[in-house]
């Protein structure tokens, strides 16, 4: 069946009983019998369970609260059927068997509408499925409940003994499935937290409203129609549990109804104590000073009873002194998320970068602001925060505590990003050594491997005939010597492309400068102030970057000279080639985007300026130390 025609079915048949309860209820009227204040508390109950069994059968019709509600609300409709049937048939004369069944039907039709089938309404809340497989004893329970509950009525309704077993039949398995929410609401998510708080507040606007009955066992018949707010509740936290932010008016009411019950019971109490300690004739002061005392205790009990409350309902959020301490000294941004996402209760916690990606955290559906995260005007990325329930901005408290958080996160966003970089670079360097292995393995066994292999044969073949034919073996000779030359020449090829010798006898210095004496029509000058020792890498590097400079100024200057200096400034040489010709396009090409990477790869820096009186190339590498 479709959840319309569900819906439809269960407003049918509460409708007939309805009407019927209606007609009986008016003939007990005409006859002017009084009309039992449980006649309407039944009636109105029973509509409250059937209007929410309705609403959620047409959105939700697989939901076994469906059922329980529905047999709750016939419950209590036949239930006010035996009370008006019992009041109209006593005036009207009906036979006593007919009367004995309206009051059967009365005993039975309630223990549906309330007792076990309310815990099982408890225990399968707000999805209709149990927590996990370990509650299916609630379930037998509480089926066993009811069948003691309607044993009980048919042998003995009035026995003592019987209705108290029965009583705490009852007692336990609603406090079975108490514990259940309970747990439901510590390891559910965003949305089943405030599916619970609707149920928790429809039970504390009953139970504020029943007091009296819950202590004393009387009160005000009426008061019982506050029971409709149980079954309204479920049917707003099934299909509309963001109507609002139901954590705030949970905390209010929970705040102020301890409010109001600690002043109570302070009072009463102080005015006890008063009576009994005070002698008699200063009596009449005791209830003065209890309220002197009362009302000078208010604001520090409401204080601390808010700050209990908060912290429940919306964790550290109003101490950022106590979410800083939660989040401790961890490094790990994903775990700093985490610990801070509990600690402010938010469904949601993430950072993302500035190009749209997750980098760590999560984020849920809702309500979403986004704070920057930035390190000296730097944006790093952004922390997007998830709103509660029925929030539609950050508070402000939650905005201050995930500001003091924000300066750590985008430190430690930013040591990620360095940590990426440092395993990007750290790759990088993996794969132009294995490349660069590449490229000497093939040179060797491609060119030097098969010269070598030549001349080998045929210095053997020339063994061979040394004594048989001298002149043959002097050919085959002069041919090995040849190609030991060529191979010789091969490996010079392959070390000067390791590193260029002149680096290893003139130095760098004399290296650029044997460079530049080559370099083409335009004269170059090299000079160099207090170069100490270097780095390989560096003297490369540098020394390869020089030389692109050099080229690129032989090949597009319009001027008369070019200048390469080389000054050794602390831990940073500074390596400076410029021409003084005139003003030319900064395109950069292949040359110029080597000398950027070369500098790079030493996570050194690139100045390139284009200016009227002509190119310059300024390259600062660190040196550490040599």
């Amino acid at each position: 069946m479709s959840g319309r025609s569900t819906s439809i079915a269960i407003t049918a048949v509460g409708g007939v009983l309805l009407a019927v309860c209606l007609v009986l209820g008016g003939f007990a009227r005409s006859a002017a019998l009084p009309l039992s204040p449980y006649t309407i508390t039944n009636l109105v109950i029973g509509v409250g369970y059937l209007v929410p069994a309705a609403v959620i059968a047409w959105h939700r019709p697989r939901n076994l609260l469906v059922l329980l509600l529905f047999v709750g609300g016939v419950g209590h409709l036949l239930a006010g059927i035996g009370v008006a049937g019992v009041a109209w048939g006593a005036a009207a004369g009906w036979s006593a068997w007919l009367i004995g069944i309206c009051g059967l039907l009365l005993g039975i039709a309630w223990k549906f509408g309330m007792g076990p089938l309310f815990a099982l309404l408890l225990l399968l809340f707000p999805d209709g499925r149990l927590p996990s497989r370990r509650w299916r004893w609630l379930v037998w329970a509480s089926f066993g409940s009811l069948a003691l509950a309607l044993a009980g009525w048919f042998v003995a309704p009035d026995a003592l003994i019987m209705n108290l077993v029965v009583q705490l039949g009852d007692l336990a398995v609603t406090t079975a499935a108490i514990v259940s929410l309970v747990m439901r609401y510590r390891r559910g998510d965003e949305m089943v937290r405030g599916q619970i708080l609707w149920l928790v507040l429809a039970v504390m606007v009953m139970l504020v409203l029943n007091v009296e009955r819950a202590i004393t066992g009387r009160g005000p018949e009426l008061l019982l129609l506050s029971f409709v707010c149980i079954p309204v509740a479920i049917a707003i936290a099934i299909v509309r549990y963001q109507l609002l932010d139901i954590r705030l008016v949970v905390s209010r009411t929970l705040l102020y109804g301890l409010l109001i019950g600690a002043v109570l019971l302070g009072y009463v109490g102080l005015v006890a104590l008063a009576t009994a300690v005070l002698p008699a004739d200063l009596a009449t002061w005791g209830p003065v000073t209890s309220a002197i005392v009362v009302a000078l205790a208010l604001n520090p009990v409401r204080l601390g009873l808010q700050r209990l409350i908060t912290q429940a309902f919306y964790g550290r959020r109003d101490n950022p002194e106590a979410l800083a301490a939660a989040v401790g000294d961890v490094e790990d941004l994903a775990e700093v998320l985490e610990r801070a996402r509990t600690a402010l209760r938010l469904p949601g916690l993430a950072v993302r970068s500035t190009g749209g990606l997750t980098i760590a955290g999560e984020t849920r559906s809702g309500t979403q602001e986004t704070l920057p995260l930035t390190i000296r005007g730097e944006e790093l990325g952004h922390l997007i925060v998830t709103l509660r329930t029925g929030e539609s901005r950050l508070h402000r408290q939650d905005a201050a505590a995930l500001g003091m958080l924000a300066g750590p996160l985008a430190l430690l966003l930013r040591e990620q990003a360095l940590a990426d970089a440092l395993r990007t670079s750290r790759a990088q360097v993996v794969r132009a050594r294995e490349s660069e292995r590449s490229l000497l393995h093939r040179d060797l066994h491609d060119g030097l491997g098969p010269t070598l292999t030549n001349a080998a044969f045929r210095a053997d073949a020339a063994a061979n005939q040394l004594t048989t034919d001298p002149e043959a073996a002097a050919t085959l000779l002069a041919e090995a010597r040849v190609g030991i030359r060529e191979a010789l020449a091969d490996v010079r090829r392959v070390v000067y492309g390791l590193r260029p010798l002149a680096l290893e006898e003139l130095g760098l210095v004399g290296a650029i400068r044997e460079q530049a004496s080559k370099a083409g029509r335009l004269p170059v000058s090299v000079s160099a102030t207090s170069l100490g020792p270097l780095p390989p890498a560096v003297e490369l590097a540098a020394y390869r970057i020089a030389t692109e400079a050099i080229t690129n100024a032989q090949r597009h200057s319009t001027g008369s000279q070019v200048r390469v200096q080389l000054t050794s400034r602390g831990e940073q040489l500074e390596l400076m080639v410029r021409d003084n010709g005139a003003s030319r396009p900064a395109t950069p090409g292949i040359g110029l985007r080597s000398i950027t990477e070369r500098a790079d790869e030493l996570s050194g820096r690139t100045e390139i300026v284009a200016g009227e009186d002509g190119w310059r190339v300024t390259v600062w590498i660190p040196c550490g130390s040599a």
